[in-house]
């Protein structure tokens, strides 16, 4: 056990700060227990407690700030055996909603007693989805309700229950002189800052035949933060201003923690003084703080009572989380009544004996808990875990996403983590080492050992800049932008330890990012290391262990999160329309393929159909490049990256006669495979976020998705699919993103554009604003496809038209849809496919967009998988069967039965692009040489003789450089908050890039210092050489080809090729030449490093010459350059200080001469050495494919 906890404690922390004081505090959490009195009657003792520890040694598992409290206010007599719906009927409501019935579209009131004989219980009509007996308050926390006690869960934004009133003077009726009780069980899992949530209200649901602003009474919850206050609303019945309304709002609040909580409010109408409201059974005060108080009476009317909504089902207005015993009465309960209400019996802590015997210790178990406080420690933790994952050690750099259906999701903001481990330890006396963004705090067998504080929100770009402080020792890796950290000691006996590690992460008003959440252990003078159960994962705190563990960290929550992905995607549904797919093109005459191409070379049915047009153009193909060329093409096509030299000498040492095949195989198995493909998406699909202010003319980074569905070989038409539907969070990389607006008054008119060109081969960019004067396209069209993305009719606004002056010229342009015109929503491309066709593939009917979606992806519609496999087909062989690729308007295709044998193969194969990639990768087209006969190359080209000579994508130039030089980027973090002090909806944060398709906008166009980012701004400087868009706000497939002098200079003399070149000891050159290796074969191996292929003799010869002098004495005896993380604490908050602007110049200056030279190679050998790389990476054959 641990026999002395926290002995010393210092703090060094970036940005922390302890909850604000308020006013307004949180109202106490309770534990109840019966004390017997006299009489066989028993007192209910409360003993209440804050809900978060001023002191940094609490904890829930500590002495907390325990208030016995005795007044009578919270000492109430409790009868054995009484049941809460006992409680409440003894009280005689007028009507009483219980959430108890079976799923159906009727909830019933109870038949209470105090309704008048005849009268038929009130009958709620659901509207929505909502979710039945879910689970309610039950015991043993909440004693009074039975053990399987449902409620009701309002997760639909426009899902309530509407209840019709009985007529005039009905028991629902209040006016002068009427007392009102309204009260419920409530758990709402999220409720916006400063918005109001209906549990219940009369009138104001802007019916028709009613007054919009008919407010009769009304319960509300307001959101404070992460919790939330009471209201009460009314309007009088003579109204005509805004002080006509009044409106009661509690100065007391309660967490949004995931627990129970019962709220109340009783009312006099006609005395201003009479509002009470209740939380937990305890009395709050308010303040009517809209219209004061009055003594006029409400409005009457018969219109609707609402259960969880108002104003028509605004969003705005719905209550989200969980309801139930709903109660309205026509008296004003008593306090002590309401008291009784409100049971909570806290449940005792497991013991550590308990948490030892359950806690593994193979590895560390992770849960995330959400819906809690945003600047206070819950009570106790949510009952509802809504991630568990396990991990090696007590080091996080990343959380798993959330998925639903496979797509990522939103998680609430905060939300708790929570870390456990049995750890065995010998004993001794430990220091330990705790890193965190935001508040944290670590136990030892139950023991707070060290915490970290709550940070604080960032006000302004004027904050002084953190000093730098010393390193706690010259070995232990820099703290990062944001982070704090604080030091403990313990004294720990040998054996079985429990620990356990929780942390809020994000807040109001932060982003919800981990930082870096470290837990680190030392023992005497040894070093830390992350804490963990195995020893084997213990790694040293020390700048290149902590690189190789963050690496390590991210792929273990990659593959959780696939893992996540494949377990939540509903695949039933599209096995079943794949076998419809293929069930209907095997209905169909099979495509005839030749059989006899013997003449001309082939390797499948792809030559056997190009062999036909070439037979006839008495052409004769290209030759097969040689095997070194093979595999460099191939492997930059298929990975983006080219072949290692032990995959080259892997696939030279293969004899067998597929070893081609083998190759394609197993490249189209690399992750690189997606890495590859990201960013002709991001293009096509006008993937265009921003990293200041996400939504100003920008896209979400949907990038995200497009990787995973990429990586996990997600069919193509389930992938299009939830494009369209848009779904997901839209900042955490989800296809909700592709919804954000893009520069339009009609936002869904350029997602239609984008989508007709993507995967129809049809440009109706001109049809945005008027009919296509080039292109058979309307602009009602266009905006029809709109109308089923928008999901409702559109109106055209003035903007998204061109007017036309009386007299003047007769424009070339026509438009046939005048401003103001309604366009409802419609699929025009009959002849592709008809939409009542495609209706059996939908699952959710009334929904236009999945009717989109499905009439777009069907195997009825052939122009989409022609589109798809015909841009396949241009990437890898240089040019499409038609082009241009996104524009089929007047094309004819070159070769009529291959695209469709490639389509019917595309459907029939599940909508696979690895399939279609396979094929063409072993044709024997796609392995010829791009060199032949001049005369013939143009013919030869477009009967695909040979492929088009293609130069690499401005992502490939980059990746192979990094990764001919076994570097990692080494770029900033992707944001300009690296503090994580701004929401998301002000700052992005798109991590630190590890290939160029992670690269974006460095939205630093006022040119400030502070803001740079110097090394990310290297590699962009060089994508943007070679074609790449820092921004997209337009669909685009083919980039900017043209060669311009700036790109050989940029690989000559750019910030960034300078450091692939520099022979440092992170470099894969230098461990090539540290081995004992002789000068030619040395010379051979970089041949093979950097352009795949061995030198010829000619070749090798300078360079032997070059590096014979002191090569037998190269090496030196030093050690390698130890490189340490810079401690950068410049960010958003304090870049407007002078100090900022001093700090990022100094980094731009070190990011321009780049790594340190390795000493472990004579200086001026070394210099030698680099010049020949220089020379290689300057080669052609660096940019363009063999």
């Amino acid at each position: 056990m641990a026999r002395s906890v926290a002995t010393t404690s210092r703090q060094r922390s970036v940005r922390a700060g302890w909850p604000e004081a308020t006013s307004s505090p949180t109202v106490c959490s309770g534990i109840s227990f019966d004390a017997p009195v006299l009489g066989g009657v028993s007192l209910k003792i409360r003993l209440s407690f804050l809900p978060f520890s001023p002191w940094p040694a609490m904890t829930r598992s500590t002495p907390l700030l325990v208030l016995l409290l005795l007044a009578p206010s919270l000492v109430t007599a409790a009868r054995p055996g009484t049941t809460y719906r006992q409680l409440v009927l003894e009280d005689k409501p007028i009507a009483y909603w219980t959430f108890d019935e079976p799923t159906n579209d009727a909830i019933q009131s109870w038949p209470v007693d105090a309704q008048p004989a005849g009268f038929t219980p009130l009958s709620s009509r659901v509207v929505g989805k909502l979710k039945r007996n879910t689970p309610g308050p039950r015991p043993p926390e909440y004693p009074d309700f039975p053990d399987h006690n449902g409620a009701i869960q309002f997760s639909d934004p426009r899902g309530y229950l509407r209840v019709s009133d009985p007529g005039t003077n009905s028991l629902l009726d209040f006016t002068d002189g009427d007392a009102i009780c309204l009260e419920a069980w409530v758990k709402p899992t999220s409720l916006p800052d400063g918005q109001y949530a209906y549990i219940l209200g009369k009138g104001r649901t802007q019916r028709e035949g009613f007054a919009a602003e008919n407010q009769n009474y009304a319960l509300r919850l307001k959101g404070a933060g992460s919790a939330c206050c009471l209201s009460f609303l009314f309007r009088n019945a003579v109204n005509k201003t805004r002080d006509d309304y009044h409106r009661w709002t509690s100065e007391k609040h309660f967490p949004l923690d995931g627990e129970w909580h019962h709220v109340a409010v009783t009312y006099v109408f006609g005395q201003p003084d009479s509002l009470r409201g209740y939380i937990d059974g305890q009395p709050v005060s308010g303040t009517w703080d809209i219209g004061g108080k009055t003594s006029q009476p409400p409005v009457v009317d018969d219109d609707e009572l609402w259960i969880g909504s108002s104003l028509g089902g605004n969003a705005s207005s719905s209550f989200r989380g969980h309801l139930d015993e709903v109660a309205i009465y026509r008296s004003a309960l008593p306090p002590e009544r309401l008291q009784l209400r409100y049971q909570f019996h806290m449940p005792p802590p497991p013991s550590l004996e308990e948490l030892l015997a359950k806690t593994s210790d193979q590895h560390v178990t992770v849960q995330l808990y959400e819906n809690v406080p945003s600047r206070a420690w819950p009570g106790r933790l949510p009952h509802t875990v809504s991630t568990t994952y396990h991990d090696e050690a007590f080091g996080f750099v990343r959380i798993p996403k959330k998925y639903l259906n496979g797509i990522s999701g939103k998680r609430s903001n905060p939300y708790l983590l929570q870390a456990t481990s049995k750890i065995q330890l010998p004993a001794g006396k430990y220091r330990i080492l705790l890193r965190s963004r935001n508040a944290a705090k670590l136990l030892f067998d139950n023991h707070l050992v060290v915490e970290n504080n709550f940070m604080s929100r960032n006000a302004s770009g004027h904050e002084t800049v953190p000093t730098a402080r010393n390193p706690l020792d010259e070995k232990v890796v820099a703290l990062a932008a944001g982070c704090q950290e604080s030091i403990g000691e313990i004294q720990l006996d040998a054996g079985w330890h429990y620990v356990e590690l929780q942390s809020v992460i994000g807040g109001k008003g932060l982003r919800a990012e981990v930082g870096e959440l470290v837990v680190a252990l030392a023992q005497d003078d040894q070093p830390f290391r992350v804490l963990a159960p195995q020893h084997d994962s213990r790694s040293p705190l020390d700048d290149a262990s902590w690189r190789v563990f963050t690496q390590a960290a991210n792929a273990r929550v990659a593959q959780v999160e696939q893992d996540a992905r494949q377990s939540t995607t509903d695949t039933a549904y599209w096995k079943q329309r794949h076998a419809q797919a293929k069930a209907a093109i095997a209905s169909r005459a099979p495509v005839a393929i030749p059989a006899d191409f013997s003449d001309l070379p082939g390797h499948n049915e792809i030559d056997a159909l190009l062999n036909v047009r070439l037979r006839a153009a008495e052409l004769k193909p290209a030759p097969l490049t040689n095997d070194y060329e093979f595999l460099r093409r191939v492997t930059l096509d298929v990975t983006g990256v080219p072949p290692t030299r032990d995959e080259i000498l892997d696939f030279l040492s293969d004899r067998s006669a597929n070893r081609r095949g083998r190759v394609i195989d197993r490249l189209l198995q690399s992750p690189g495979w997606a890495d590859n493909w990201v960013g002709y998406w991001q293009d096509v699909l006008a993937e265009n976020p921003g990293i200041l202010k996400p939504k100003l003319n920008n896209s979400g980074p949907f990038r995200w998705w497009i990787y995973e569905s990429l990586h996990d070989n997600k069919p193509i038409d389930q992938w299009v699919t939830e494009l369209i539907m848009m779904q997901g969070d839209m900042y955490s990389g989800a296809p909700a993103g592709f919804g954000v607006a893009t520069q339009n008054d009609i936002p869904m008119a350029a997602k239609a554009h984008i989508l007709s060109q993507a995967f129809l081969g049809i440009n109706m960019q001109c049809a945005r604003c008027h009919d296509a004067p080039y292109h058979p396209f309307k602009q009602s069209e266009l905006l029809g496809i709109a109308a089923m993305l928008h999901r409702k009719a559109i109106k055209l606004p003035a903007s998204s038209s061109v007017p036309q002056a009386e007299g003047a010229r007769k424009p070339l342009i026509q438009v046939t849809l005048q401003p103001g015109s309604q366009v409802s929503g419609n699929w025009p491309f009959a002849s592709f496919a008809s939409p009542d066709a495609a209706a059996e593939l939908v699952r959710k009917q009334d929904d236009s967009r999945e009717h989109l979606a499905a009439t777009l992806t069907s195997h009825h519609n052939d122009r989409f998988a022609q589109v798809i496999v015909n841009r396949l087909w241009a990437r890898y062989l240089g040019r499409g069967i038609v082009e241009p690729v996104d524009d089929w308007h007047l094309a004819e295709p070159s070769h009529p039965i291959l695209l469709d044998y490639l389509g019917r193969e595309f459907v029939t194969h599940g909508y696979d692009l690895k399939h279609i990639a396979r094929l063409i990768l072993n044709s024997h087209a796609y392995q010829r040489r791009t060199t032949a006969d001049s005369q013939a190359a143009e013919a030869l080209e477009k009967w695909f003789g040979k492929p088009v000579r293609r130069r690499l994508t401005a992502e490939q130039i980059v990746d192979s450089l990094y990764a001919t030089a076994g570097k990692t980027m080494g770029a900033e973090a992707l944001t300009l908050d690296p503090e994580g002090r701004r929401g998301v909806e002000t700052f992005l944060n798109l991590g630190f890039p590890t290939r160029a398709w992670q690269l974006t906008s460095l939205s630093n166009e006022r040119d400030r210092p502070a803001l740079a980012l110097p090394v990310a701004q290297s590699i962009v400087d060089v994508l943007s050489t070679f074609g790449w868009r820092d921004s997209r706000p337009n669909p685009l497939t083919v980039r900017e080809q043209t060669t311009t002098a700036l790109q050989p200079l940029t690989i000559a003399n750019g910030t960034m090729p300078n450091r692939i070149v520099q022979i440092s000891d992170n470099s894969a050159f230098t461990t090539l030449a540290l081995q004992d290796i002789s000068l030619a074969d040395l010379v051979d191996q970089l041949f093979l490093q950097i352009v795949s292929r061995p030198p010829t003799t000619e070749e090798r010869e300078p360079f032997v010459q070059l590096l014979q002098v002191g090569f037998e004495n190269r090496r030196t005896d030093a050690s390698p350059v130890t490189v340490r993380r810079k401690s950068n604490q410049v960010s958003w908050s304090n870049h407007l200080n002078a100090k900022a602007t001093e700090i990022k110049m100094a980094l731009e200056r070190a990011a321009r001469l780049g790594d340190p030279p390795t000493k472990r190679l004579q200086t001026d050998w070394r210099t030698r050495y680099e010049d020949v790389v220089w020379a290689l990476v300057n080669s052609p054959e660096t940019v363009f494919l063999p």
